[in-house]
């Protein structure tokens, strides 16, 4: 279950990493309307999150760029969303992009990763994951995933980079 937040908390990025070291254990995003929400990852979500993770940083160590984990926020827009993908990767050429004109030192990188993964969470249906890795397409990913560990279903939106090859199975039994 998600906790949900409501105006008239402010909507800044600092509001919403005190929120997220105050609650430890949640995913902290904001929606385009500012507000925030809140959902925990149970132990075992974790554990297939933390596969997908280290399958995006195997690849990233072979090809550059970096992974992150579910804790990583991206300022996607539109208005004040910032979303947190279970694990994503970006490219060298977009981080020296991003570096160049909005800078890369705190708060959220204004970037929507290369790659997003998303797993769904018990508490979600999947068209819900499914909408989540569609919104990183449309905010700017070349490829996004949504696996649903409970039918070992997987669905792949835009094009994988060269070189990169998931083992779902890998996920989802994890």
């Amino acid at each position: 279950m998600s906790i949900v937040l409501r105006h008239p908390i402010d909507q800044s990025d600092e509001t919403q990493l005190r929120l997220s070291d105050d609650n430890q254990g949640y995913r902290v995003e904001r929606e385009e309307d500012g507000t925030f929400t809140m959902s925990p990852t149970h132990t075992a979500g974790g554990a297939k999150r933390g596969e997908a993770y280290y399958q995006l940083r195997l690849y990233s160590n072979a090809v550059g760029g970096k992974a992150f984990d579910s804790n990583t926020g991206f300022a996607i827009g539109p208005g004040k969303a910032v979303r947190s993908p279970d694990a994503s990767w970006v490219s060298q050429p977009r981080i020296d992009a991003v570096a160049a004109t909005a800078g890369i030192d705190g708060n959220f990188w204004p970037i929507s990763p290369d790659v997003a993964i998303e797993i769904r969470s018990d508490t979600d249906p999947f068209s819900h994951t499914i909408a989540q890795a569609e919104r990183f397409i449309s905010r700017g990913s070349a490829f996004a995933v949504a696996i649903d560990p409970r039918t070992r279903d997987h669905r792949e939106f835009g094009t994988p980079p060269p070189g990169l090859h998931l083992d779902f199975d890998a996920i989802i039994d994890a």
